[in-house]
C-alpha cells in the first residue's frame, strides 16, 4: 500500500467536519484550499519530530584542490555533544562559524563551513576523499515516476512513510487538518479537536521510534 494524495484527500473530505466532496477521481476535482491544508498538516507533523524515516546520508566524493560542494536538501544532524555529523573519511569535521579570515590552505580537511548554501571544506582537499553528511531530509514524497517532491500536488503523488506507519500517519494528518480548519480557538469544539490531533500525533511518534530513541516533540 502507498499513501497517495488522492487517498488522503478523499479520506479527509469524508470526515463530518469537512465541506468537500469525498469522491474525487483525480486532482482535477480537488479544492486547492483543501490540498494546501493537507500539505500544511504534513509539514507541521514532519517538522515537529525527528522521525527516523526522514534520516538520510549525503555522500560527496572530493576532488583535489576543490573545496566547494553541494549541500544536502535538508538539515544537518548533530550528535549528543552538539557536533555536526559531517565526516571526511570517517573523521568528524569541526564547524567554523567565522570563515572570513581563513587563509588558503591545502591538506586533509579538518573543518567545514557554509557559504552561499555550499559546503566548504578547510583545508582544501589535496586528494580524493569521501565526505558523509547525516541530515534530516525536507523531501516529503515522490511522484509516480520517482521524482522527489516537497509538497503533494498531483493525485498520484506519494507520501514517503514506512508501510507500518501509514495508517497512523494518515490519522495524524487528517486530525491535524481538522484542527487547522477550525477558524478560532474560541470554537466550542476546538479543545476536543486538539486532544484528538495530539493523541494521533503522539501515537505516530510512539511507533516510529527506533530502539533506545528518546527524541523531543516540538509541538
Amino acid at each position: 500500500m502507498t499513501l497517495t494524495l488522492l487517498d488522503l484527500y478523499n479520506t479527509a473530505a469524508s470526515q463530518e467536519w469537512a465541506m468537500y466532496d469525498n469522491d474525487a477521481l483525480s486532482d482535477a476535482e480537488f479544492e486547492d484550499s483543501f490540498v494546501l491544508a493537507l500539505n500544511k498538516a504534513i509539514i507541521e507533523i514532519l517538522t515537529s519530530y525527528d522521525f527516523p524515516f526522514r534520516e538520510r546520508t549525503h555522500l560527496i566524493l572530493t576532488l583535489p584542490k576543490i573545496n566547494t560542494y553541494d549541500m544536502p536538501t535538508g538539515i544537518i544532524k548533530k550528535d549528543s555533544k552538539g557536533r555536526y555529523l559531517v565526516r571526511y573519511n570517517s573523521t568528524l569535521l569541526s564547524f567554523i562559524e567565522i570563515s572570513e579570515d581563513l587563509k588558503p590552505k591545502i591538506g586533509t580537511p579538518e573543518s567545514f563551513y557554509i557559504k552561499n548554501d555550499k559546503l566548504m571544506l578547510y583545508p582544501t582537499p589535496q586528494e580524493k576523499g569521501l565526505v558523509t553528511v547525516d541530515y534530516m531530509t525536507l523531501v516529503i514524497g515522490e511522484t509516480v515516476e520517482g521524482e522527489e517532491i516537497y509538497s503533494l500536488k498531483n493525485d498520484s503523488d506519494i507520501l514517503i512513510v514506512p508501510v507500518h506507519l501509514e495508517e497512523l500517519m494518515k490519522e495524524a494528518i487528517i486530525t491535524r487538518t481538522m484542527l487547522n480548519s477550525i477558524a478560532s480557538e474560541s470554537d466550542e469544539n476546538y479543545s476536543a479537536y486538539k486532544k484528538q490531533a495530539d493523541k494521533a500525533f503522539r501515537l505516530l511518534v510512539k511507533y516510529s521510534k527506533g530502539v533506545g530513541q528518546d527524541k523531543s516533540i516540538k509541538f
